[in-house]
């Protein structure tokens, strides 16, 4: 149930706390609301993730969590990573649960509430245990900083925020939303943040010696009617929105949200990928399966190598691999591996040492290849719109920004524009979303990425329905499944601006209503189960016990970062609980 109580209460707060639930890495970050007041961009960021035997202090954590054979939490992050290595090492790693880089599971495809994720193992547990534990033990951690700090604030004096890629679907922001909810998050006390609208907000009040960028880059966005291209490169997605400056100082969204999963992690498969090619996927997988804790190792070393890895680097780039998987393909062939790379793709270009491998330059830089391809593309086919054709301004921020494989190929796709890169490019996000807790109406409008609405059975017309869709309703011939319009894909849709849709008459004593709600990526859908539409959930009312009939208006709000829904008897004008439900 997504409970939609909106900013009243959150006006009262002493501090807003982001949680930014990332595929790679996640963190937090928060600002009292006096600090807002005084200077809105001083946030504050845990500096505390410590990287284990890496000796390496981060601003954020893995997101990796691991759980007891019980299914109880042990322990999240770097120590997660740690602990489930030495487990593996003394062979007990089957007796507990490791998950690490699953946010993207949300985004693959149409889930439920009891939707279970696969752990290193390939063994279940609930994904809303598993997202609600990292949540409850980030939230946890901040109370302890702000209390070792000497902030003295309860849960109960916090707004908090949550980041979800812009382009997610609604069950999947509302799976985030009710996981909060487990961990002891209430509704009314939490918002959700789009991440590329965060680090707009955050970029809003970089000074100009904190960017860097294409040669003569500049970032202002002072003017009124100023217009710039958000791209936001995570680990798991691409997410892409456009925004223009408002004269109230707000930001208005031109273009709907979009993009894909391009996020860092495919450099990582492109990886696992050509190690495939070399000793094939049997061996590969029975390395996953019998070294865990080797197969974290490599993770880990690749994405060391994947950040220093630059368009001028040359040579070879040298990877420590463990001695694991090569012996892992010998137990299955009876060749040697320098035998396998001979016969791959990769011969004369790869060599295979016993704890390393080294691989050419140009090789390693092409695992960037498919992924940037799709990037830069997208890019190129938003600025077809006539409404994006004269911006000159790009923003990267995201952590798979700072890649400067990723900022070459962008810059050279956009040629004599403006392409910025603010510092720290992958806290943008994080603390943007501090600052839309405090600002959440800094985003002034919309647009949809869907048509929105629901199923009608209208009296049926010839003229214009197909005979196969006629039903008998009593003595009315109706057609089924027509799809009325709440609003349309594209529209522009201010914040807080009600869509009023039908007057529903109920029956005496009916305690509960329901609609269903559909989505098209057309304009003019015309019914609910045709190609291009589909069912999304339901929006549920509930209502007292009455002795007559009562009709009610249902209306619904497109623009904020959620759907939300309002049910409001026409007689009294009484407002009755309401709520959607997408999973």
């Amino acid at each position: 149930m997504a409970n939609t109580t909106l900013g009243s209460e959150k006006k009262a707060k002493m501090l807003v706390a982001a949680i930014d639930f990332g595929t790679t890495y996640s963190g937090y970050a928060f600002s009292l609301k006096h600090e807002y007041q005084a200077d809105p961009g001083k946030v504050s960021v845990n500096q505390n993730w410590v990287a284990g035997s890496m000796a390496l202090v981060s601003l954020k954590a893995p997101t990796a969590v691991l759980f007891n054979e019980k299914k109880e939490f042990e322990s999240f992050g770097y120590e997660a990573e740690n602990m489930f290595s030495e487990y593996a090492l003394d062979g007990e790693d089957r007796n507990h649960y490791f998950f690490n880089r699953f946010k993207m599971k949300l985004h693959e495809k149409k889930i439920s509430r009891d939707f279970e994720l696969s752990d290193a193992h390939g063994r279940k547990m609930p994904a809303m245990k598993v997202f609600g534990e990292v949540i409850t033990y980030l939230k946890s951690h901040l109370l302890g900083a702000l209390k070792k700090r000497g902030t003295m604030v309860d849960n109960k004096d916090i707004h908090w925020v949550l980041t979800v890629p812009a382009i997610w679907a609604d069950f999947a922001k509302q799976f985030m939303r009710e996981s909060a909810y487990s961990a002891a998050i209430d509704g009314s006390h939490l918002s959700i943040a789009l991440e590329p609208e965060a680090a707009s907000l955050y970029c809003q009040l970089i000074p100009t010696d904190k960017i860097h960028g294409s040669e003569g880059a500049s970032f202002s966005v002072g003017s009124p009617g100023s217009k710039y291209m958000v791209i936001d490169l995570g680990g798991g997605t691409a997410d892409i929105t456009v925004h223009e400056r408002q004269a109230d100082g707000g930001l208005k969204e031109i273009h709907k949200a979009s993009g894909g999963a391009w996020g860092g992690t495919k450099v990582d498969e492109e990886f696992d990928r050509l190690i495939v090619r070399i000793i094939k996927d049997r061996a590969f997988k029975l390395f996953c399966d019998e070294h865990s804790g080797d197969r974290l190792d490599l993770q880990r070393e690749m994405e060391m190598k994947k950040r220093i890895i630059s368009p001028a680097s040359k040579g070879k780039i040298t990877l420590k691999v463990p001695v694991a998987l090569a012996e892992c393909y010998k137990k299955i062939n009876t060749s040697t591996i320098e035998k396998a790379i001979e016969n791959s793709p990769y011969k004369g270009k790869i060599t295979w040492l016993p704890d390393k491998i080294r691989i050419e330059a140009d090789v390693f830089k092409a695992l960037f290849k498919p992924c940037i391809e799709n990037i830069v593309k997208h890019i190129k086919d938003l600025l077809k719109f006539p409404e994006l054709r004269d911006t000159n301004t790009f923003l990267m921020v995201g952590g798979f920004s700072e890649s400067e494989m990723v900022q070459d190929a962008v810059m050279k796709a956009l040629p004599g524009k403006n392409v910025i890169i603010p510092d720290e490019a992958g806290l943008s996000v994080l603390k943007g979303a501090v600052i839309f807790g405090h600002r959440p109406v800094a985003i002034t409008s919309r647009k949809s990425k869907y048509t929105y609405g629901i199923n009608i059975s209208p009296p049926f017309d010839p003229d214009r329905h197909p005979e196969s869709r006629r039903v008998a309703v009593g003595n009315t011939d109706r057609c089924r499944d027509v799809f009325k319009k709440y609003i349309q894909e594209g529209d522009t849709v201010m914040v807080g601006e009600p869509r009023s849709g039908k007057h529903i008459t109920l029956s005496a004593h009916q305690r509960e209503m329901q609609l269903n709600i559909y989505a098209s990526t057309k304009r003019e859908p015309q019914f609910v189960d045709e190609e291009e539409s589909e069912y999304l959930g339901r929006v549920v009312v509930q209502l007292p016990d009455s002795d007559d009939k009562i009709r009610v208006e249902v209306t619904m709000m497109f623009g904020e970062t959620e759907l939300t829904v309002e049910a409001q008897e026409l007689s009294t004008l009484k407002k009755y609980t309401s709520y959607f439900d997408f999973l």
